[in-house]
């Protein structure tokens, strides 16, 4: 694939995905980049945020044993580690500590969330592309090629992750941390998701770009009507629109591994649902005469997609894909 037509994608979608289908290769290489600079962009951001946090706090010593067993050890347990007795009660834990590690878990759904929205847009145009209720071969190839005009679409959302170190930085200087561990790491997060004319105006811009592409990606590599194609380019500037809008980014903080489970199965969901319901109803039939081959209606199929299409967005979400896509 040439720069030239890759490029051209960006600018005139309709005109270049309608003799131009982009390559499963090169959706992986759009994606792992997007998700490097992502990851990268946060993690800078975050070093930032870091290190505007000073001071500490006095907690307990978790190596501090309690004084029952001190007292124990010294007739009926003689193995009791000395160390532990001798401790001090408290010790002094550093603030940047706790926010580099809240940050550091952003870090990695931020890695994760350009790819979610890809996987997310290409089940959306799978499931809009008339084939919701056929067999699994058509949803896959309609999947397929989704991820390709999915990837090209997300291209944009570059500006934001190269914009989020400078809005971050600009932010950083009317910031203040509060005194607690938990309170700072839950500020450093929140630092992350800066406020602004800046930071809104690159969010805008390249929300608007990305719905700009997947629109013409529908109407040219799935000759959708208007009519549908113009929902799907509002969902794409939503979703990368939304951090601008939300209080904290639309931070969630939910356990990433949640949001992975439920996007691998809901894809899972939607590709494979002919030939679950297939196999599912044939077993029903056993122990029964006649014949055991089952055809199932395209809109019992459509409603098993529709369902697995609801569980890919609830994970989208849970990755925290609103707040880092």
């Amino acid at each position: 694939m040439s720069p030239k037509r890759f490029l051209r994608a960006l600018v005139r979608p309709r005109d270049a995905l309608g003799e131009w289908t982009p390559s499963i290769t090169l959706a992986v290489v759009a994606v792992v980049s997007l998700c490097a600079l992502n990851a990268a962009s946060v993690a800078y951001a975050g070093d930032a945020i870091a290190g505007e946090v000073s001071g500490s706090v006095t907690v307990e010593n978790p190596e501090k044993l309690p004084e029952w067993v001190c007292e124990d050890s010294e007739t009926d347990m003689p193995t009791v580690n000395d160390d532990g007795c001798d401790a001090p009660a408290t010790i002094q834990e550093p603030l940047r500590g706790a926010a580099s590690s809240a940050v550091d878990a952003v870090v990695l759904k931020a890695a994760l969330a350009p790819a979610a929205w890809v996987v997310l847009f290409a089940s959306l145009f799978a499931v809009c592309s008339g084939s919701v209720g056929g067999r699994d071969g058509e949803v896959f190839a309609a999947f397929r090629d989704g991820l390709g005009i999915a990837a090209i679409a997300a291209v944009p959302g570059a500006l934001r992750y190269l914009a989020r170190p400078v809005a971050v930085q600009r932010a950083l200087a009317d910031w203040t941390h509060p005194g607690t561990l938990n309170e700072v790491g839950t500020a450093a997060v929140h630092a992350l998701f800066p406020d602004g004319p800046l930071w809104a105006a690159v969010v805008v811009l390249s929300a608007l770009w990305t719905g700009f592409v997947v629109f013409g990606g529908a109407r040219a590599g799935f000759e959708m009507e208007v009519g549908l194609a113009a929902p799907l380019a509002a969902a794409a500037f939503l979703t990368t629109a939304a951090s601008a809008a939300l209080g904290n980014g639309g931070w969630t903080g939910t356990p990433g591994g949640i949001g992975l489970l439920l996007l691998g199965g809901g894809v899972v969901g939607l590709l494979a649902a002919y030939t679950y319901i297939s196999i599912s109803k044939e077993f029903e039939l056993v122990g029964f005469s006649g014949s055991r081959q089952v055809e199932p209606q395209s809109w019992y199929v459509g409603l098993h997609r529709l369902v697995a299409l609801c569980v890919v967005v609830v994970g989208f979400v849970f990755l925290d894909g609103l707040a880092l896509a």
